[in-house]
């Protein structure tokens, strides 16, 4: 049969064969070099305040290293306990060993490119305890917002008299009320954060129930997440956030000879805050990378008692230490057994 006549028969009552072309993304090419140039960005800044002000020595105290780890490690709690509280108020009883085990697991998921993995992950362990892994990622991130957003509260909140002109410096209006009215910035922040509560609450409750359609209530509880609980996530991470704020105290220590001094508490926990959140905010880096040290670096700089090159080690110090920790907890649960059964309470 000639060319002519096969195209002829293929148009006669056949559909015609369309190539299968496959659609190209540009999407990740361009996250990767968005995340180079910030990378680039912050690591300029980073050499010019190192060779403003560099170190005569540099002297680390590993023995402090290990509170710092230790802090990190059981400032995740309160983030798990919120996270089995909302599967067990949507009727998805998670008990504590799964949880522990599928969240410190899933802690290594942020370091790939958009930080879902983390979800995925989570979900997909959760599964062992006859819970919906997909419920189970869904209440992840409801876990991490609440969580973030606790920490912007305490960053923001504690900001304007712990870091100074670090943060007055980037706001557009005048700054003198800060000063007359002290108490006024983070009660107003306090506030608006517990504000959104009843909002979050409507929201997390309505997709949850899209999630797994159908549930039924136990006794006379609907399945349904509360302003009252996302209010308790709230003071209960503010703990989390406590801890992690010491563990980047005990890092700070490790490189002073001067007396470990809790006058500089407000201090860690607004620039800790700031910089994780920050990091969780710029979805292209890779569990924040580059992004939270640069906002740490800028955050604790100007302090008196630590400046540029200080800051400058302390931040990378920080990230090595909680890297080690999330990698040796994860690598831990992942070898041991899980078990199987289901907690009630």
């Amino acid at each position: 049969m000639s060319q002519i006549d096969s195209i002829n028969n293929s148009g006669s009552g056949d559909e015609p064969v369309v190539p299968n072309v496959r659609k190209t993304s540009y999407w990740p090419v361009v996250k990767m070099i968005l995340f180079v140039i910030v990378l680039a960005f912050i690591g300029r800044r980073a050499f010019q305040l190192w060779k403003l002000t560099p170190p005569k020595t540099i002297q680390i105290n590993a023995w402090w290293l290990i509170p710092a780890a230790l802090s990190y490690l059981i400032g995740w709690f309160p983030s798990i306990w919120f996270w089995r509280a909302t599967l067990r108020r949507l009727q998805q009883p998670l008990d504590w060993w799964t949880a522990i085990r599928a969240y410190h697991i899933g802690q290594i998921g942020k370091y790939v490119p958009g930080k879902a993995m983390v979800l995925i992950i989570r979900g997909a362990l959760t599964k062992s305890a006859n819970v919906n892994p997909v419920l189970a990622g869904v209440t992840a991130a409801y876990e991490s917002l609440v969580f973030m957003a606790t920490g912007a509260m305490l960053g923001l909140a504690l900001a304007p008299s712990a870091l100074g002109p670090a943060f007055s410096k980037w706001l557009p209006l005048q700054r003198s009320w800060l000063h007359e009215q002290p108490l006024l910035w983070p009660l107003t922040i306090v506030v608006a954060t517990f504000a959104t509560t009843p909002f979050s609450s409507w929201l997390f409750t309505k997709l949850g129930r899209k999630v797994v359609p159908g549930q039924k209530s136990i006794g006379d509880t609907p399945p349904s997440i509360s302003a009252g609980l996302i209010s308790q996530g709230i003071v209960v991470m503010t703990i989390g956030w406590i801890c992690h704020a010491f563990s980047l105290g005990f890092v700070l220590q490790s490189l002073s000879d001067a007396p470990f001094k809790m006058t500089l508490f407000p201090v860690w926990l607004a620039s800790s805050s700031l910089s994780l959140v920050g990091g969780f905010v710029v979805l292209i880096a890779p569990g924040g990378f580059g992004v939270r040290e640069g906002i740490l670096i800028e955050a604790l700089k100007d302090h008196p008692e630590i400046g540029p090159s200080t800051a400058l080690i302390a931040a990378g110090l920080l990230r090595v230490v909680w890297f080690v920790t999330e990698l040796v907890t994860a690598a831990v649960l992942f070898v041991a057994k899980p078990k199987t059964t289901i907690s009630t309470d």
